[in-house]
């Protein structure tokens, strides 16, 4: 099962992402001055996201989001995974999970991305953090085709209206959603 969500996945991309004409490059955003490893490692939800086609193959259907970044066992570089999990359409819908590597950490907080073999590596940053929130900006662009995602995430399902126009705020205050992507709210309730 595990594998047609992932040959899924890379279908969609190769289909939808090409309808994506890349106005902009992907952008180049600061990593939060504050990112810990420790801060960040653990289980996140997605409050809501922005998000490209091409970078929404895997959510595209997702409620309950969420994804739990653990350190390789044994690395000293900052490795790490990031397990991407969800239900589809509804809270009593299909589990699906993709795995991420967070590989090349230029600077903590800073990876590039993979989830196949020879497939082209995501920017990964972590550009907000504190103890109960934080913004995550990935994004690739290959062949004049930028496909990125904004997350927002909290260590709790749901949070309040305010934090979630703070990050809001934050996020949009970068100019990072070049292609003016609408906000989703990712769906949390009946999950847990």
């Amino acid at each position: 099962m595990k594998t047609f969500v992932l040959l899924q996945a890379m279908a969609v991309c190769a289909t939808q992402g090409f309808l994506i004409t890349a106005a902009e490059p992907c952008q180049n955003p600061p990593v939060a001055a504050n990112f810990s490893h420790a801060g960040y490692n653990g289980l996140w939800y997605e409050i809501g996201k922005m998000q490209t086609p091409g970078g929404a193959a895997f959510e595209k259907d997702c409620v309950c989001t969420t994804i739990d970044v653990r350190p390789v066992k044994g690395a000293t570089n900052g490795d790490s995974t990031a397990i991407n999990s969800c239900r589809k359409l509804a809270p009593s819908g299909d589990f699906l999970n993709a795995t991420g590597d967070l590989v090349n950490e230029e600077v903590p907080g800073h990876w590039k991305e993979s989830f196949f073999p020879f497939t082209p590596k995501a920017d990964y940053r972590i550009i907000y953090l504190d103890d109960h929130l934080a913004i995550e900006y990935d994004c690739t662009s290959v062949l004049w085709i930028t496909n990125y995602c904004i997350h927002l995430l909290a260590r709790t399902p749901t949070i309040s209206d305010a934090d979630e126009k703070k990050l809001l705020d934050f996020a949009n205050g970068l100019s990072l959603n070049k292609q003016n992507i609408p906000y989703k709210k990712t769906l949390q309730d009946g999950c847990w």
